[in-house]
């Protein structure tokens, strides 16, 4: 990547960081150093790491703070690696020249360093700036860059996770967006309940694309579910079938981080699941058959390897079959279940499962679970023709291999029909 010298280059997307919550003033020592760490994390650098003696106290060895390893593309498009060294100087005003004399003169004293990045909380007087022009015409490596306050500034504003990392309250909520979707595919980590509760709130205000709303997604259910912030279910048809098809696209990825980074896959597996019946809604199951397909299938081969199916396929597509049978059955006249926690005015989590795919969402209820035993004499709630003591398709549908277009169908039946129900007999 490119670095500009002096102030780190311009921000021209949306505004990620507000700088005025930033105490850039506080912003010395291990702080200081901590964060321009974060930053060039941030950059791509490799091996970055505190010399001993460093931290906050100044490091004895040579005077730099921090070492790295960042690629750029030489002059015959390789990308080569170069050495940086990094001072931190925290003022409470103007750095004096001397500490930037002396950062120069130690690296340049060491033929292996081709970077020196001094930063600082404050700024540089142009005396000090002067004469750095007039040493690098001297001594062309170490390149000098000097990063001041309006520097860190800039170079924050295009690293809104390195923001919600050490400034969580200099970030807009557009910011907040950027850094979940950027530590979700990034890292597969999450965020707060807090930040997706603020990001909820000013939804209509915000530019939420598919790869920000699976982000979105799975956050919610790495906190449990995502009943009370429908991200896919409670939006337009484009926006969900988006938020489907990225997802799917990306299915082999998205498990692959799983395994590289030890995560919990449950929260993936439920995404998955949501994404592709907020997709049922709008398109027809063999439509989102033929994505799945497209998804995991290689050019060399005509079906699925059943090995990619049971591995990416078959979890999420379990996990929607499971939410359905419960949900589904939990006011069906076929099936009878205990209500005696009813009685004690315990409310049912299955009220609020189809608020996920609601406008608003719903209150969080309590977890309770029922029994159920399906009575085939009595009417299938949402319509489905079910003659000679058929059972429910729920738990009668069998799917292997790449043959689950027929649970799917029926998938997209209940949705249709239940979607337009917010908890028990509330209309949307």
């Amino acid at each position: 990547m490119t670095v500009a010298k002096e102030n780190g280059g311009g921000n021209d997307g949306p505004q990620w960081v507000l700088p005025t919550e930033i105490e850039f003033e506080q912003l010395k020592g291990h702080q200081l150093e901590e964060c321009v760490f974060w930053l060039l994390d941030g950059m791509g650098a490799k091996d970055i790491e505190w010399r001993v003696g460093g931290k906050g106290g100044g490091a004895a060895d040579g005077g730099r703070d921090l070492e790295a390893r960042l690629f750029t593309s030489g002059d015959n498009g390789i990308m080569e690696p170069r050495r940086w060294w990094v001072e931190c100087k925290g003022r409470t005003g103007t750095l004096e020249k001397e500490a930037v004399t002396v950062a120069c003169n130690n690296a340049v004293a060491n033929p292996e360093v081709d970077v020196l990045v001094i930063a600082t909380n404050t700024t540089f007087s142009n005396p000090t700036r002067d004469w750095v022009k007039t040493w690098q015409q001297r001594f062309p490596k170490p390149e000098i860059y000097l990063w001041d306050r309006r520097s860190l500034e800039q170079l924050l504003g295009r690293q809104p996770a390195t923001v919600l990392r050490l400034f969580e309250k200099g970030l807009s909520s557009a910011g907040y967006m950027e850094a979940v979707r950027e530590r979700f595919w990034n890292l597969l980590e999450y965020s707060s309940i807090e930040r997706l509760k603020r990001i909820w709130k000013e939804r209509d205000n915000l530019q939420i694309g598919p790869m920000e709303r699976v982000a979105l997604i799975a956050n919610e259910f790495a906190h449990g579910n995502i009943d009370e912030r429908p991200w896919a279910g409670g939006s337009d048809s484009e926006a969900a079938v988006q938020a489907f098809h990225y997802a799917m696209l990306n299915v082999i990825y998205l498990f692959f981080r799983v395994t590289k980074y030890g995560a919990t896959q449950e929260p993936v597996i439920q995404t998955l699941a949501y994404v592709t019946l907020a997709a049922l809604r709008h398109i027809d199951a063999d439509v989102v058959v033929h994505v799945m397909k497209v998804a995991l299938q290689t050019e060399e081969e005509s079906t699925l390897k059943p090995e990619l199916v049971e591995h990416l396929l078959m979890p999420f597509l379990d996990a929607l079959r499971g939410d359905l049978q419960a949900v589904c059955t939990a006011d069906c006249p076929r099936f009878s279940r205990d209500s005696s926690l009813q009685a004690l005015g315990v409310s049912d989590p299955l009220d609020t499962y189809w608020a996920r795919f609601s406008s608003k969402g719903a209150r969080q209820a309590s977890n309770v679970d029922y029994s159920r035993l399906q009575n085939l004499r009595e009417p299938c709630i949402v319509g489905f023709d079910l003659r000679d003591e058929a059972g429910c398709p729920l738990y009668e549908v069998v799917y292997q291999n790449d043959d689950f277009q027929s649970f799917l169908e029926i998938a997209e039946y209940v949705i249709r029909r239940r979607a337009r129900v917010v908890g028990r007999g509330r209309r949307k």
